[in-house]
């Protein structure tokens, strides 16, 4: 950690120090007192205490860049509370956030009354709000979510469309921590808006996104009005507590909200839920044994005559939300509890915020999630569909971060060969570990989703936008050998775009470019046959589908990834030299995001050849990128224990999630451990040799 960092963390534990200084107003002063009074005979302390103050520098950094907002020393410096100000783009996706938050309107038994409250959506079909606004399935039932009634730019005001709950899809709700989480109809009562219009807010389970005395922003409907902001004056005064396991689930801020506003979600400047927002904390005393609650007159009144009073007669001190975390442990302890019955759409939110299957088309941990498409989706279509409806280029134009091609240039390709060593090998096989991390996208024209080229082909991961694995034919008897030109990179228009990783990442980074686009399938690998075969086959390997984030000193380091592809195929037998090779990325779950991207840490390799004596011979590499990419500003990495090693076939299916061919594993050359051989250098390669 950098001197800088450290005397940042230093200046935030001062400011933890100070936090009951004159800063806060004697009320709020007073407000932190009452709740620091524990009953001890009711609670046992938590086993874990607050996180150091460098520790939590750290992960609020982390968090920071996760959201989607970026970070600069500006956030640095109003996070230790030297400054105040905020990008522009606080306000644009503000209005973003928003469009996720609706009131809800709950009938009574009879139809002719009712209550309001709020809610907003947390995943393409969950709405989230108190158990105190929707608190059984039949309430939910008799509700109804009304988005977009607010008011525009000109002041006029549009009323939005309401959308159906439906609870018989998902509905968990838990009394104790006052939420209620619900499914909603896609498309709204008329028939004329779907729910993915609006976004959705991600719920995200990690620790550390506020901290006391910086701010929050409440979006609301107050008793059911038009929607309204509370901003920039909402300190945080107290997050959880860690002697009281029933208050450690809340956290406390001075807010201007009012009833009606239950289930707001309670944002930090980056526009992560930190908080379900479920009650106002009002000036309370106990006078001669009797609990009384202050007028805004300054009068003092027992607390069941201030029930009959109107809510602005009533002095308010602060608010009170439901952590996001909390909210989340205790979801995944219904779901598990449910078993057999539990809902698709609730396990499907749940792997979501923890990064085991991504929502399609979105980044991990973002926080404001938008649709991705300008035209209304048709009726019981989804997005994802829509996106395949779209007719693709007519030819070869570019877009946002690349060039697309027409599907005509595509026809005819045969791709990976299985049988092209004279002993079936087929493409490895995904287990649910891989896909895990995501669906394989859909391409069009196929039944088998596989991307094919000229003699390799690849499997793509939708979540993650790169590939499982690729997988290339060699021959090394026809080899054509063409120089590099002027790089070109395609979209591969067979497979929605939004699933591919641009341009965009890869260039206009402030500071330099990390990144390579590195090939999966080597340039040199396919190019052979005749010299028009050679050509395309060199050409197709210039797609976006086919390169990884590589940080450009591993890209192209002789000592890592390149040379390593060069020894293994210059010490095999050049004059009857035919080979298949499996290249892709790890994918992990600690993956740090760098501009919107899970950039892996470590990439695979299989190498099957076939000798002279048409012997198959079989190994498996991991290389590491992680030592580079640990040095990127601002972002968190992991540190892992490999670098360069050779491993065996199993080993390297345990890791990575994919299945072989029995072929290629009984072929494997390697004789060293479970875990693997640490290669200094290529010397120490077990590599099946003349």
């Amino acid at each position: 950690m950098s001197v800088k960092t450290v005397t940042y963390a230093l200046d935030f534990l001062d400011k933890l120090k100070h936090l009951r200084s004159q800063e806060l107003p004697t009320n709020q002063e007073t407000f932190l007192s009452n709740i620091e009074q524990r009953d001890t005979r009711s609670v046992k302390p938590p086993a874990y205490r607050r996180a150091d103050p460098v520790t939590i520098l750290s992960r609020r950094i982390e968090n920071i860049a996760a959201s989607g907002s970026g970070v600069s020393f500006f956030d640095l410096e109003r996070f230790l509370g030297r400054n105040d100000l905020l990008p522009v783009n606080f306000l644009q996706k503000g209005t973003l956030a928003a469009r996720a938050v609706c009131r809800i309107w709950i009938a009574d038994s009879f139809g002719s009354n009712g209550s309001w409250g709020t809610g907003f959506l947390v995943s393409p079909r969950l709405l989230i709000t108190n158990h105190h606004v929707i608190e059984s399935v039949d309430a939910a039932m008799r509700a109804s979510a009304q988005f977009g009634y607010e008011m525009d730019i000109s002041g006029k005001i549009h009323q939005g469309k309401a959308f159906a709950l439906t609870p018989e899809e998902g509905f968990i709700t838990d009394p104790e921590l006052d939420f209620t989480l619900v499914a909603v109809a896609e498309t709204s009562d008329d028939g004329e808006a779907q729910l993915a219009d609006y976004g959705f807010l991600r719920l995200d389970p990690t620790l550390h996104k506020v901290e006391p005395l910086e701010f929050v922003t409440v979006i609301q409907h107050p008793d059911g009005q038009l929607k309204q902001i509370a901003i920039r004056e909402n300190k945080v005064l107290k997050i959880g507590d860690h002697q009281d396991v029933l208050k450690d689930n809340f956290l406390w801020y001075a807010s201007d909200t009012a009833p009606g506003s239950s289930g707001s979600p309670v944002l930090n400047d980056n526009w992560q839920v930190v908080a379900i927002h479920h009650r106002s904390v009002v000036e309370t005393r106990t006078h001669e044994g009797v609990e009384e609650i202050q007028l805004t007159n300054g009068d003092w009144v027992v607390k069941e005559e201030a029930e009959n009073l109107s809510e602005n007669q009533i002095k308010w001190i602060a608010n009170e939300g439901v952590r996001t975390s909390k909210i989340l442990d205790q979801v995944n302890k219904i779901q598990t509890q449910q078993q057999g019955s539990a809902s698709q759409l609730v396990q499907a939110f749940l792997e979501d915020a923890k990064g085991i299957r991504i929502f399609p088309n979105t980044t991990p941990r973002e926080s404001v999630v938008t649709s991705t498409i300008t035209t209304p989706v048709p009726v019981g279509e989804t997005l994802i569909q829509t996106q395949r409806r779209r007719p693709p280029s007519s030819g070869t134009k570019p877009t946002s971060g690349g060039s697309v091609r027409p599907l005509s240039y595509y026809e005819g390709r045969k791709g990976y060969n299985p049988d092209f060593l004279g002993v079936p090998i087929p493409l490895p096989e995904l287990t649910p570990a891989a896909l895990a991390f995501g669906s394989v996208a859909q391409v069009e024209g196929t039944q088998d989703n596989i991307l094919r080229y000229t003699h390799f082909s690849i499997v793509m991961c939708e979540t993650r936008r790169l590939a499982f694995h690729t997988a290339v034919n060699i021959d090394g008897r026809q080899w054509v050998g063409l120089n590099r030109s002027d790089d070109q990179w395609f979209f591969d228009p067979r497979i929605s775009l939004e699933m591919q990783v641009g341009n965009d990442f890869y260039s206009n980074e402030p500071g330099g470019n990390f990144f390579d686009r590195g090939h999966l399938v080597r340039r040199e690998d396919p190019i052979w046959g005749q010299q028009n075969e050679a050509k395309t086959a060199n050409s197709d390997t210039f797609h976006f589908t086919n390169c990884s984030p590589q940080y450009f000193q591993f890209n192209q380091s002789q000592q890592l990834w390149q040379g390593l592809e060069n020894f293994i195929l210059t010490n095999t037998d050049q004059d009857d030299l035919l080979a298949t090779v499996f290249t892709g990325p790890i994918f992990q779950q600690t993956d740090a995001v760098h501009r919107g991207v899970q950039v892996p840490q470590f990439f695979w390799k299989v190498v099957v050849v076939l000798d002279k004596q048409r012997k198959l011979y079989s190994s498996a590499y991991v290389v590491s990128q992680e030592k580079f990419v640990r040095n990127i500003p601002f972002e968190l990495l992991p540190v892992g224990q490999f670098n360069n090693f050779q491993v065996s076939i199993t080993n390297l299916e345990n890791r990575i999630g994919l299945k072989f061919s029995d072929q290629v594993r009984k072929a494997d050359v390697f004789t060293g451990g479970s875990q693997g051989r640490g290669l200094r250098g290529f010397g120490d390669i077990e590599h099946p040799r003349r």
